[in-house]
């Protein structure tokens, strides 16, 4: 009896690990559903053996997240089926056996999930399996008779210590879950400052467009007069120095791309205000696969930092360089920029010390590539700073 709630306690785990690895299309039908059955499975484990019974649970939840799973199923299968399989094995030992594995088992199911939720830490690892690895061993020890207890006190070591290490799963896995929804929240705070302060500096843009556009027609009379008078030069070099304000407005705007248009213009008109040097080349398609708040997010922040290192430094050595393009169905974008030759601890760290989110900033940035299973990469060194990215788009 002792062997079958156990299993029962993992089958528990079995389904909570499914649920976390996948975004299932959650309903309390089809989840309800699917546990009752796999129920009824480990209850005919009793008749047809454990194995086979876990065997049948296995099929039954890689079923349950091939039908219910938004994620690709090739890409999740072995971790939905690799648990089962140890688990049918591990349904096969000796109860004491059974007892021993527990902690393993429990470890398993904390660390698959929680790795791909991104974070897990080897030390959080393996500070929880050394406790559940303690705890399981000397639970093993009492179960099998090798230290002595009478048998009420025994019972209550072995399910005392079967609760300490569920315990301490749940535990960590609380902590976890608070944490992971304290980042959302942080991130969808500061995303919404970062559209926010887009749209202010895209805003101040059109305002200078429509201003310009408000002055027309005062240019049109100064052309006009110049001409009645047979000024014609000065009529030449007052088109010149129109044209040369009209450039100022449109020179960022022409990588083909509304949104990254948009990015650029906002943060390199900053750029010209601080005194930087711009070199700027972007060849992008009118419509990206990625999503335009992502691209804000990727591009927004990294030409923030790059503005805010520039501004440390005389204005004499300050540069930005950026260049974007797709190549092959891959995006990349390049940003270099002036910084200073020694770096404190924020700085090696690429910690935002103007805005003060500690590192939001570039946390959000790496979270966005990997949204798109792309690749940031970022180098410091004495008096440039470089960041690159690259990612696939369908």
């Amino acid at each position: 009896m002792n062997g079958f709630v156990l299993q029962l306690l993992w089958y528990l785990l079995y389904f909570f690990h499914i649920e976390m690895i996948g975004t299932i299309e959650k309903g309390a039908g089809k989840r309800v559903l699917t546990f009752v059955l796999g129920f009824f499975l480990l209850l005919s484990s009793l008749l047809i053996g454990s194995g086979a019974a876990w065997l049948c649970i296995c099929l039954l939840l890689l079923l349950y997240g091939l039908f219910f799973g938004q994620e690709a199923f090739q890409g999740q299968w072995r971790q939905m089926a690799v648990p089962g399989m140890v688990l049918a094995g591990a349904s096969l030992l000796p109860e004491e056996g059974q007892f021993l594995v527990n902690g393993f088992l429990l470890l398993l199911f904390f660390c698959l999930p929680a790795k791909q939720r991104g974070y897990l830490r080897w030390w959080n690892g393996a500070m929880f399996g050394a406790l559940l690895g303690l705890v399981s061993w000397l639970v093993y020890l009492v179960q099998a008779g090798k230290v002595g207890a009478e048998e009420g006190l025994s019972l209550v070591l072995v399910w005392g210590g079967l609760f300490l290490e569920y315990l301490f799963f749940a535990l960590l896995e609380g902590i976890f879950q608070f944490y992971r929804r304290d980042f959302d929240f942080q991130s969808q705070y500061f995303q919404g400052e970062v559209l926010h302060q887009q749209y202010e500096e895209i805003r101040k843009i059109y305002s200078d467009m429509r201003g310009w556009r408000h002055d027309y027609h005062n240019h049109l009379q100064v052309l006009k007069a110049q001409l009645a008078l047979g000024k014609l030069s000065q009529a030449g070099s007052y088109l010149d120095e129109l044209e040369k304000s009209l450039n100022q407005v449109d020179d960022y705007m022409k990588s083909g791309n509304q949104m990254a248009d948009a990015i650029l213009n906002g943060k390199l008109s900053l750029a010209g205000e601080k005194g930087i040097s711009v070199t700027c080349k972007a060849r992008l398609p009118e419509q990206l696969s990625m999503s335009d708040v992502d691209l804000c997010v990727i591009l927004g922040n990294l030409l923030d930092n790059a503005l805010e290192a520039c501004e440390q430094i005389p204005a004499d050595k300050r540069f930005l360089r950026i260049y974007m393009a797709v190549n092959k169905f891959q995006l990349y974008i390049s940003i270099q920029n002036s910084a200073k030759e020694d770096l404190n601890f924020k700085e090696k760290h690429y910690i935002s010390t103007k805005r003060g989110n500690h590192g939001l900033g570039m946390k959000r940035v790496q979270a966005a590539v990997e949204k798109y299973q792309g690749f940031l990469r970022l180098a410091n060194e004495p008096g440039i700073f470089a960041a690159e990215v690259t990612m696939p788009l369908k």
